[in-house]
């Protein structure tokens, strides 16, 4: 297991969503200042495809007031910074920022031959729909649509996550969520994660592999944050992502990695 920390802690971008564990605060009827912090320690694949693990920061916080908010959060892909500048309670939208993880020091010998990928910068926008009192007064639906462009021309690929979410409150004390989501990749995207060039072919003995866009991915993240005294609390997260189409058939995930990808953390929260 690689134990490096694999996240930088630099602002803004990632999968959609977030991971749910900075998650909206349910209507206020007085606006005020609130907010979340997390810290802990999040378990997740090497690379995109890998098989083989590596342990980073968990690392989740939110400000709000009245309708707007600021949220970041490390992802199982880097981490990400969103803001809602809407000043209506049934829309969310906003810019959206972040870096990704590329694929460097990799566990896998024939992977690593392949040679490095490095980290890219991410801009994009989302839109969310919240619904709230769905099934009780202490829970809220929403779907959700998030785009990122590659800004560092790593990939100059795009990617464009669309999803719903189900928040539920059983009591004051605990809260839950669930977070189902389906990924778009465009051609450069794929390419430059799960194709193999000819050099790479030759450097490593994998086939030579070109992918195209599609669907890359869909999964599913359910958090949890318990409240202990004084706003302190525990999280955790786990989350599942089935690798599809042109990624989940390149050599890099069929022949030496695993097309079920799984991440999970736990960490201490603060709530105010």
């Amino acid at each position: 297991m690689n134990t490096n920390s694999r996240f930088p802690l630099v602002a803004l971008s990632a999968p959609l969503l977030l991971t749910g564990l900075a998650a909206p605060a349910m209507a206020q009827s007085d606006p005020r200042i609130s907010g979340f912090f997390s810290l802990g320690a999040l378990s997740t694949p090497d690379y995109q495809g890998s098989s083989d693990r590596s342990v980073g920061p968990l690392v989740a916080a939110r400000l709000g007031y009245h309708n707007y908010y600021i949220e970041t959060a490390t992802l199982s892909a880097g981490i990400a910074l969103r803001a809602n500048i809407s000043p209506w309670s049934g829309i969310e939208f906003g810019p959206v920022l972040g870096q990704r993880r590329g694929r460097s020091d990799v566990e896998n010998k024939r992977v690593k031959l392949l040679g490095d990928i490095d980290d890219s910068t991410e801009a994009g926008a989302f839109l969310r729909l919240p619904f709230r009192d769905v099934l009780t007064s202490r829970d809220e639906a929403a779907i959700e649509v998030q785009y990122h462009h590659d800004v560092s021309s790593t990939s100059s690929g795009n990617l464009l996550f669309f999803g719903g979410s189900y928040r539920f409150d059983p009591t004051d004390r605990l809260r839950l969520r669930a977070i189902a989501l389906a990924t778009y990749a465009t051609d450069r995207y794929n390419q430059t994660f799960f194709g193999v060039t000819q050099a790479g072919a030759t450097a490593s003995g994998l086939p030579e592999y070109k992918a195209s866009g599609g669907i890359r991915d869909v999964g599913l993240t359910l958090t949890a944050n318990y409240t202990i005294s004084g706003g302190w609390g525990v999280n955790g997260v786990v989350q599942f992502r089935r690798l599809m189409g042109d990624a989940a058939d390149s050599p890099i995930v069929s022949r030496e990695g695993d097309e079920n990808q799984i991440s999970f953390g736990l960490g201490l929260s603060y709530r105010f």
